[in-house]
């Protein structure tokens, strides 16, 4: 009879382990949103600057955008490198 609560209670303790481990899936590692700011160059590579943070910008060429207050729609991926925003589309505002 002490057998089953242990197997309980090794299996419980499995479940909790392997579901910390598991990646996050993509769903939640990266959402598409609308974010505004200036994008400017730096080190060759076009950044976003806004006021929840920079992003670096891939998917698009937006240099014709350079030095502009930009909309960008796109999906914001975080880790711990920075920041990232892959561009699905992109638009000139105004200040």
């Amino acid at each position: 009879m002490a057998r089953y609560p242990t197997f309980l209670l090794a299996a419980l303790v499995l479940i909790v382990v392997f579901a910390s481990a598991a990646p996050l899936t993509p769903a939640l590692a990266a959402r598409e949103q609308k974010v505004f700011g200036w994008l400017l160059s730096h080190q060759n590579v076009l950044v976003l600057q806004s006021d929840d943070g920079d992003y670096t910008v891939t998917g698009k060429d937006l240099t014709g955008l350079e030095g502009k207050m930009v909309e960008i729609t796109g999906t914001v991926t975080r880790s711990d490198k920075g920041d990232t925003i892959h561009v699905e589309s992109a638009r000139e505002v105004d200040e």
